[in-house]
């Protein structure tokens, strides 16, 4: 006669010292970085369902538990850089401070520099044909905002405000994703020098 109750479902199933969802959350993380070791390869076109499952050492079982398809995996993992871009300058663009211009261009190209694979698919893949459109215009209004409501709050117009927001943060993009491709050739301190002159130039054409 068998006694006791049959575990619930609702309780963690421990195996190996681990619950089911310390395991899923361990394989999902394992697809993503796997992701992020092909996009700095070869670029996001090689980030294949196929080639992920291969790379993280996983079944493809493993891979529809987390995602529903390689463009769904491109679109979190782009989402969560995002998140890490945002952070410095968000710690840094507060209450149009002229004194803080360089931390947070130094900030930011820090963490350009900081992983090359993780910049390449932030900065340089979504001007490929990658799938990433969407998801890039989905994500920039954050930085945008971050723009004109801090390093350009001085600006009254909303109109110009947004403008000024918009091409910085559209042609910073295109000049990481120049540097970071090789196209252009400048050191570190000349794109932070050119971050803080970019910024001052904007505060003096709408100031006054």
């Amino acid at each position: 006669m068998q006694t006791g109750q049959p575990p619930s479902d609702a309780e963690p199933r421990i195996w190996g010292g681990t619950t089911l969802t310390e395991r899923r959350e361990a394989r999902r993380a394992a697809l993503l970085d796997a992701a992020l070791d092909l996009i700095g390869d070869s670029g996001a076109g090689a980030v294949t369902m196929r080639a992920v499952c291969r790379k993280a050492n996983l079944t493809d079982r493993y891979f529809y538990e987390s995602f529903s398809s390689r463009d769904e995996l491109l679109d979190v993992l782009y989402r969560q850089i995002a998140d890490e871009f945002l952070e410095p300058m968000t710690a840094f663009a507060v209450g149009d401070d002229p004194t803080r211009d360089r931390a947070l261009s130094e900030a930011l190209v820090a963490k350009v520099l900081e992983d090359p694979r993780k910049s390449r698919l932030f900065l340089v893949e979504p001007y490929s044909s990658t799938g990433l459109g969407q998801t890039t215009i989905a994500v920039m209004p954050a930085f945008t905002r971050l723009i004109q409501d801090h390093l350009f709050s001085h600006i009254d117009d909303p109109v110009r405000r947004r403008v000024a927001a918009v091409t910085m943060a559209s042609g910073n993009a295109g000049m990481f994703s120049a540097w970071l491709n090789g196209t252009l050739r400048a050191t570190r301190d000349q794109i932070v020098d050119h971050l803080v002159e970019t910024i001052a130039a904007y505060r003096s054409m709408y100031r006054g």
